[in-house]
């Protein structure tokens, strides 16, 4: 694979081929942002389908001073939001994962971790349709996708304690739907109020 940086620069130059290398490169990290606010994987499809058009025409307007990929995650999260609501939706419980839509961890559990973590995955799904569009960005950048609380606040353009406040927020609203439909899945003697993250 190339360099990524170099990629960029040659599709912002409006060479073709880097520009479809580049959507290779980046379609299956698109695509599972747009399916965690849509919950649907052919609004997911069509998200991403806009959002590289959006890049195509918007590559010209990227800051190569600032990270690639906080950029591509704000057009992704914003034309995801844009899309629920254009259809006079609300966020839809997320349905179990599609066989095509590859998992981000690269390892996988086995034995019981893999069993807790599907029915973790199938309580978030069944949960996340409860959080307010920005909380569950919040949640799904920060604890899905795995980045720090300061990209996430850079992709939603807010503070990063707003950032903090809506992860706050999201999780008291999944912890509440775990003690009541869930159970089992709420760890012993675990409070609300534990554990800081960055």
């Amino acid at each position: 694979m190339r360099d990524e940086g170099e990629l960029i620069r040659r599709a912002v130059d409006g060479d073709m081929d880097a520009v479809n290398e580049l959507i290779r490169l980046k379609r299956e990290q698109v695509v599972r942002v747009a399916y965690q606010v849509t919950g649907d994987w052919e609004d997911a499809i069509d998200v991403s389908q806009g959002v590289f058009v959006r890049l195509w025409k918007r590559l010209h307007r990227y800051d190569p001073s600032r990270r690639f990929d906080t950029w591509l995650y704000r057009i992704t999260v914003n034309a995801a939001i844009d899309y629920v609501r254009s259809r006079g939706r609300h966020l839809q419980p997320l349905p179990d994962e599609p066989a095509d839509l590859p998992a981000h961890t690269a390892t996988r559990p086995v034995g019981e971790s893999a069993l807790d973590l599907a029915a973790l995955r199938k309580a978030f799904a069944s949960l996340s349709a409860r959080l307010a569009p920005k909380q569950r960005m919040a949640f799904v950048l920060r604890e899905v996708e795995g980045l720090e609380t300061a990209e996430v606040a850079r992709i939603m353009n807010v503070a990063e304690s707003t950032v903090r406040n809506h992860l706050l927020q999201a999780r008291r609203v999944l912890r509440r739907g775990l003690e009541q439909e869930y159970p089992g899945l709420v760890p012993r003697g675990s409070s609300e109020s534990g554990g800081g993250e960055s």
